[in-house]
């Protein structure tokens, strides 16, 4: 699972309630609307089947449900087929998570396909929810919802991100996990799924989804339909991959739609989050910073940019 924007929440979140329910009254049947649900897993026989029972408890029928096992040596498997013909199980040799994606869209039968990442489940109205509004919104490649973010140290956040501040928030982290995201089949493949060649890098989603809206329209949903799970295993943490590999996406994705100065300005600015991101990373592992401090300011001296940076200098320094 890959990090995601560090957003200042409110502690008062009551008001997507009201906007929820006028959605929810003004938009369509969810009727006639096929999905595929795509479960990639490696070695999660002890989290799967939170994942598959949270697809088969939806409100509306999720007509297909592919679980896509990356190579997996544990019981897997065993876990999978226990549910029989409601799940699909799919076997491939270890090639990464978005090698497992790219797998389940192109097995897909269904028009819309939605991700849920095995460590994370969907609450009961998601598929309901989000076809509604995509039904309303016929022009939509993409429907993204809120999400409940239950952190390692036991505490839960509300997390979302308005369709009107994804640009230019989208440069500067990625702005939600593919279990919230639900997509046009066709879509995905025109773009060419995910980049399989960000194996282990943590940073494939970020990547498919500002390409993807990029050339796609996408709207969103303030309500909290799936709960992820942050774990000690997140490649987010590994930084010694992390940022070889995000700087790799900068020109790739994350420039999408400017040029010139901007451009070069834009740049360097998220580089310098990249850095500050790897530095925080290495603080956390007790490992040395310093380098990925001084790259960050050298990139951006600046204090718009993630003010609290200039304190994890001063810290480091005194340290």
């Amino acid at each position: 699972m890959a990090a995601h924007c560090e957003w200042k929440l409110s502690d008062n979140v009551s008001w997507w309630f009201v906007a929820v329910q006028q959605t929810i009254d003004a938009g369509a049947s969810a009727e006639g609307y096929r999905v595929t649900a795509i479960i990639p897993v490696y070695n999660g026989m002890n989290m799967i089947r939170r994942a598959i029972d949270s697809i088969l408890a939806q409100t509306h029928i999720v007509e297909e449900v592919l679980v896509v096992d990356d190579g997996s040596t544990d019981s897997t498997r065993d876990v999978v087929k226990s549910y029989g013909d409601r799940v699909q199980y799919i076997y491939q040799p270890n090639g990464g998570v978005s090698a497992a994606r790219n797998t389940g869209v192109r097995t897909a039968t269904s028009e819309w396909v939605g991700f849920l990442d095995h460590d994370d489940e969907w609450l009961p109205h998601k598929i309901e929810r989000q076809l509604k509004l995509l039904k309303a919104n016929p022009s939509a490649s993409l429907c993204y919802t809120a999400h409940w973010f239950h952190a390692l140290d036991g505490t839960i956040q509300f997390i979302y991100v308005p369709k009107e501040k994804l640009w230019p928030a989208i440069r500067l982290c990625n702005p939600f996990p593919p279990s919230v995201a639900l997509v046009r089949k066709k879509d995905v493949l025109s773009l060419g799924g995910f980049d399989e060649q960000l194996t282990g890098a943590s940073c494939e989603d970020w990547d498919f989804f500002a390409r993807f809206l990029a050339a796609y329209r996408g709207i969103d949903s303030p309500e909290p339909l799936v709960n992820y799970h942050e774990l000690r295993t997140s490649h987010s943490r590994n930084y010694r991959t992390m940022l070889p590999n995000t700087l790799s996406i900068v020109d790739k994705s994350l420039l999408s739609g400017l040029s010139g100065m901007s451009k070069a300005l834009w740049r360097r600015r998220i580089k310098s989050m990249l850095y500050y991101r790897a530095a925080i990373s290495a603080r956390e592992l007790g490992d040395p910073a310093g380098t990925f401090l001084l790259a960050s300011l050298v990139q951006w001296p600046f204090p718009d940019l993630a003010p609290q940076r200039f304190k994890t200098v001063l810290a480091h320094l005194r340290e």
